[in-house]
């Protein structure tokens, strides 16, 4: 088993971005009435939220590999999401039928942008080498 300094600080951080994910989705369902047809947005950010959960239970496991796989995995859907997140927002700019949901992926995509960050101030320093 390798040194992992960073591990609880980067479970942490996709605990909390999973949490924001999920809030964030049931928030769009409740702000349509919980109506089926925008149960999605629930269901999305539930999904999320319990992936990123996945990779940070991942992340703080004793076993070496583990935590890379946790990591490396949470750090690919991070960027999908500020990927997704754009393109939903750019899609529902100036859209009327859209409109009500533009603020909602701006914010998700704030959000992912600001966990994608925290996990780079955690990642791991390297060593210098003593010459």
């Amino acid at each position: 088993m390798s040194d992992k300094p960073n591990a609880w600080p980067v479970g942490a951080v996709l605990f909390l971005h999973g949490a924001f994910l999920a809030a964030c989705g049931c928030y769009g369902a409740a702000s349509a009435g919980w109506a089926p047809a925008a149960m999605h947005s629930a269901y999305a950010g539930g999904g999320m939220g319990a992936a990123l959960l996945v990779c940070a239970v991942m992340s703080v496991s004793p076993w070496y590999k583990l935590y890379m796989v946790g990591v490396h995995i949470a750090l690919l859907l991070q960027l999908l999401l500020i990927c997704v997140f754009a393109w939903q927002a750019y899609r529902s700019y100036g859209n009327p039928a859209k409109a009500d949901r533009f603020p909602l992926f701006v914010v998700m995509g704030a959000g992912s942008v600001v966990a994608l960050c925290a996990m780079k101030v955690f990642k791991p320093k390297k060593k210098k080498k003593d010459a």
